[in-house]
């Protein structure tokens, strides 16, 4: 039983981190067609806020590093990529990869190699059936999913959720009903990129923080959205509960370097087969029709 019970509280602390990030690269992938390979390295960013400003209150640095995480978006949306959307993908994925390479350096250069750690915030641990588990990593858990669950209400049920998805639908129709197409853009990779800030932000107590910690964090991010289905708003959830049971899993029965090369693997074979994406959808239950003697 105990064995069982840690692997799924491994799992659900593993799946808040992996939600918050996937949704955000999510947005910015599905929703305006950017592949945004700094990802991780935004999160990296979000992580060393936190060393940066260690005098100040936890919650505060939080927001701090949510702030900063829409500024970073905004600037990069508005001064590169608002400029290459109509050359297609490609450029802006150079882009991007171009910022990733920028975010690393500086942090080389001001940082160092030398790993920085962050205390958490929570001490001690909680018991649950038999197993002590640290409180921290269950509280962050817990916020990121609920983040993610906040933010799908807001798309889904909202009227700014309602213009935010018409603009990316059809901008052009979007703008002829008075919709600012051009500041819903912006406000969504903002979003996504304050997501993965807050993401690097909430994990930066359990990381070795290095300079190079994000790209580790951007293959599996990728993984769940993929199996998520790019463009689905609640996807990336499901994907990123995949992720974390498959993750969690490998460790847990191959030794961490192994299962790492079989994680890797399967994102291989799932790309070759389904470039899109797994096609997912939920089941539809409707009664049967009754027989007619």
């Amino acid at each position: 039983m105990e064995p069982f019970v840690l692997f799924a509280l491994s799992v659900f602390t593993a799946f808040g981190f992996y939600a918050l990030l996937a949704w955000g690269l999510g947005l910015i992938f599905g929703q305006l067609n950017v592949v945004n390979v700094a990802h991780g390295d935004m999160a990296m960013v979000g992580a060393y806020l936190m060393v940066v400003l260690t005098p100040v209150p936890f919650l505060l640095r939080l927001v701090i590093a949510v702030a900063g995480g829409i500024v970073l978006g905004i600037l990069i949306e508005r001064f590169l990529l608002r400029g290459l959307y109509q050359y297609g993908m490609l450029p802006t994925l150079l882009a991007m990869w171009g910022v990733g390479i920028v975010l690393r350096q500086t942090a080389e250069a001001i940082f160092g190699p030398t790993p920085a750690s962050v205390a958490a915030p929570i001490g001690g641990t909680v018991e649950i059936l038999g197993v002590n588990y640290p409180l921290y990593r269950l509280v962050s858990a817990a916020a990121a999913v609920a983040i993610v669950v906040v933010l799908i209400v807001v798309m889904y049920r909202t009227s700014l959720g309602l213009r935010l998805r018409a603009s990316i639908d059809n901008r052009q129709m979007a703008a002829g009903f008075g919709v600012p197409t051009g500041m819903m853009i912006t406000g969504t990779f903002a979003v996504g990129t304050a997501l993965a800030v807050l993401a690097g932000a909430l994990q930066s107590p359990m990381l070795g923080i290095t300079p190079s910690v994000g790209v580790s964090l951007l293959a599996p991010t990728f993984f769940a959205v993929l199996l998520g289905r790019p463009g689905s708003i609640a996807g990336p959830l499901l994907g990123a509960f995949v992720v974390a049971v498959l993750e969690i899993g490998l460790r847990t029965v191959l030794p961490e370097t192994v299962a790492g090369v079989v994680f890797f693997l399967a994102l291989i074979v799932l790309i070759a087969i389904q470039p899109q994406g797994p096609t997912w959808r939920f089941p539809l239950w409707t009664p049967r029709a009754r027989r007619i003697a």
